[in-house]
């Protein structure tokens, strides 16, 4: 079992629909539909900057299991404490005499049953709604 803090998040996810990842060489993005009362679907934003790495699974447990807020009616993310990623991944990533240094949080995001890994400096997140120029983007993968 892993050690590890447990990150409110300021907007409450569905935790069980589907989440949605998209990574490129500048970020990482995990999309997640929001729990909302209006008639029109919303979608949690988790943004990953300089972002090396990410691995999905889809299964029954997760890296982050057992680590959870105090409030446990709120959404969150984990971030993983004496991981060995950020080591691994720049020796399995990177060339022997690299100047590159291993660096990088290891962030968890579960839900349902699958888990997506970010290996990032830091994160952010916003709600996406009916309006925003990436709604209809986001709601694709959704429908």
């Amino acid at each position: 079992m892993h050690s590890g803090i447990a990150i409110p998040l300021k907007y409450r996810h569905n935790h069980i629909e589907d989440a949605a990842l998209l990574y490129t060489s500048i970020y990482c993005i995990v999309y997640l539909l929001a729990e909302s009362i209006a008639e029109a679907p919303s979608f949690v934003k988790l943004q990953f900057e300089g972002a090396r790495c990410v691995r999905s699974a889809r299964t029954d447990c997760s890296p982050a299991i057992g680590i959870y807020p105090s409030d446990p009616e709120a959404s969150f993310i984990v971030e993983l404490n004496n991981s060995n990623w950020p080591t691994e991944a720049h020796k399995s990533y990177t060339y022997q005499n690299s100047a590159l240094k291993p660096r990088g949080k290891h962030y968890v995001v579960s839900n349902h049953d699958v888990f997506h890994e970010i290996l990032a400096d830091t994160f952010s997140e916003s709600l996406i709604t009916e309006g925003c120029a990436e709604y209809e983007f986001v709601k694709h993968y959704f429908a």
